[in-house]
């Protein structure tokens, strides 16, 4: 097995959309922990959720309004502990674009806090390898 180190040239990858306004070029998959660059277009807001595990997010491009009313723009690095709950939005005319490196499950909740969708390494690898073979894009991710 080559163990050299070898760079993904992430300005090349397509954006796999996730959801209308929401895309992600996947750069690393290994075991529960993943690695992905995240674009939300403007005015776009991600549904509020729970992280099972631990989120590093590394803002690249435009600014997003945090739950808390903080604004992160490119730059900012913003830790989120296991167990936190947010929801954020793209503010301004330039999509955010965003890294992250998460840990566990991700679970969508409802304004009630019920559980209403779960993301998980597993299942992304599945869309992932899915939406490669469709579009006829070879997968690079790490781990896929």
């Amino acid at each position: 097995m080559d163990r050299t180190s070898k760079p993904i040239h992430t300005d090349t990858l397509p954006w796999m959309p996730l959801e209308p306004g929401v895309y992600a070029r996947l750069l690393r998959l290994d075991g529960e922990d993943r690695t992905l660059q995240l674009k939300v277009d403007p005015g776009v807001t991600i549904a509020p959720h729970v992280h099972d595990g631990e989120v590093h997010a590394f803002g690249i491009a435009g600014h997003r309004r945090l739950g808390s009313g903080e604004i992160a723009g490119p730059g900012d690095y913003v830790y989120e502990p296991a167990g936190n709950r947010d929801t954020w939005t793209c503010i301004g005319d330039t999509p955010v674009v965003v890294q992250i490196t998460m840990t566990g499950a991700m679970t969508t909740v409802d304004a009630a806090g019920r559980a209403v969708g779960v993301t998980d390494t597993a299942g992304l690898r599945s869309l992932y390898l899915d939406w490669c073979a469709r579009e006829g894009h070879a997968p690079v991710a790490l781990g896929a």
